[in-house]
Formats: C-alpha cells, sequence, structure tokens
C-alpha cells in the first residue's frame, strides 16, 4: 500500500476509483516513510497526521484532503486517465516543459 501511495505522490495528477485506499502502514513497522512529497501536495500537518499515525485513508478522503483530483467509478477509470492526458497532449511541448519545471522547482522534486 505505501508504496503505491509513495509513488502516486509523485504523480503530477491523481485520480483513483471509489475503492482505492491510502496509507503508510509502514510506520508500524519500524520502516521509514516519504513525508516530503505528500506534504508537497497535501500540506504538512495532513502528511504529520498519515505518515505518523500509519492510518488508512479512503479515496473521498483522500479527495477532501487535495491527495487526488477526483474520484471517479471504476470502470471509467482508464477512459478518465486517457481523456486527461489527451487534454494534456493539446498543449504545445514547449509551454507544457515550461509548466513541469515550475511544477518541480515548486515541489523541490
Amino acid at each position: 500500500m505505501a508504496g503505491g501511495f509513495d509513488l502516486a505522490a509523485f504523480c503530477d495528477i491523481r485520480i483513483a476509483g471509489p475503492g482505492a485506499a491510502f496509507g503508510h502502514p509502514e510506520i508500524k513497522f519500524g520502516s521509514g516513510v516519504m513525508f516530503g512529497p505528500l506534504a508537497a501536495i497535501a500540506g504538512g500537518a495532513t502528511a504529520a497526521d498519515l505518515t505518523l499515525t500509519g492510518r488508512t485513508i479512503d479515496a473521498n478522503e483522500a479527495h477532501r484532503l487535495g491527495i487526488v483530483s477526483r474520484v471517479v467509478a471504476t470502470e471509467t477509470l482508464l477512459d478518465e486517465a486517457r481523456a486527461i492526458a489527451r487534454s494534456i497532449a493539446e498543449a504545445p511541448l514547449p509551454a507544457l516543459v515550461r509548466m513541469k519545471e515550475a511544477i518541480i522547482a515548486r515541489r523541490g522534486n
């Protein structure tokens, strides 16, 4: 679970199905967790809560906390992801490169 959550935190846009769950349970086993990427998208207080407690949240709470952009029906998840990719691909490449550079600079990763 946690590896997937960390991977999602590095994504620019996150969508989830209603059955998705997010958490960092590895803190309960003494393993380190990735605080920084989560703090960049959800804020330090939320990241501290989730990384220190190891609690699991559902897709709706992840949406409320800004961790995912939207929650869509499982059967439309791939179509929604493709629609987002098509929308992004409509922009000129130089503009996308500049925007991605700004996103990386803001996140610090």
